[in-house]
């Protein structure tokens, strides 16, 4: 599971305002689609990623980052 899922910016593809399905999961981090590296936890997202526009993991309904997501 993605660390994207705990994240209070994460948005699901069929919430897409362009109706594009296929451009895959986003959010106000990565408003045309979350980077594989991102959404695969090959990077933790609470440290700054190039292209993030300084939006960083933030906790959904309070919830901590994912254990599983631990690099």
């Amino acid at each position: 599971m993605s660390q994207c899922a705990t994240c209070a910016h994460f948005r699901s593809p069929f919430s897409r305002p362009d109706g594009n399905f296929a451009g895959g999961p986003f959010c106000a981090a990565f408003p045309t689609g979350i980077p594989d590296r991102v959404y695969e936890n090959g990077v933790d997202h609470r440290e700054p990623i190039e292209g993030d526009h300084g939006v960083r993991w933030t906790s959904r309904a309070g919830e901590p980052y994912p254990e599983y997501a631990r690099l």
